[in-house]
């Protein structure tokens, strides 16, 4: 299913790399590298990979995904433990649909605060927010083959 070179969205490190296979106790992996941060190698079993890592979406998901982040309206959770365990669980998921959520309430959270309705979220949680949209907009650059850097405003602009 996947070769060696291979971009993939693995569920925790986000746009990834496939380096190589190589078996370990008669079993094959590949090895995955995250782009981003520089992390240690990732061991994904060959035969289980569904839950771990992803294929980049085509452009046509990707419209998919941002019609979907038009529809989501902004949503706090007022209690601090499942907030976090609301995001923690979508964010952790790899599902692209959960990340496009997770960064359309970050979007929320800021729109909010800058026009003074304050909208109280810890660290923690806009740090699960802000890696959400780190990964779609990765993810989202890759599909509409289009640079890290404009991918923000070509968003926002099909969500207008």
């Amino acid at each position: 299913m996947y070769k060696v070179n291979d971009k993939v969205i693995h569920a925790r490190e986000g746009l990834s790399t496939i380096m190589s296979v190589t078996e370990m106790a008669g079993n094959q992996y590949f090895v995955v590298k995250a782009d981003r941060g520089g992390g240690e190698s990732i061991y994904v079993p060959v035969n289980n990979t569904g839950s771990l890592i992803r294929p980049i979406m085509d452009s046509k998901a990707a419209d998919e995904v941002i019609n979907y982040m038009k529809s989501v309206q902004a949503e706090f959770i007022s209690n601090t433990k499942q907030r976090r365990d609301q995001y923690k669980r979508r964010l952790l998921s790899g599902n692209v649909y959960d990340l496009a959520y997770l960064s359309r309430q970050l979007y929320f959270f800021n729109y909010y605060n800058e026009n003074g309705q304050v909208v109280k979220l810890g660290p923690t949680d806009i740090q699960m927010l802000i890696n959400a949209e780190t990964i779609l907009y990765d993810e989202l650059a890759l599909s509409y083959q289009k640079s890290r850097d404009k991918i923000e405003e070509f968003v926002i602009a099909k969500l207008k």
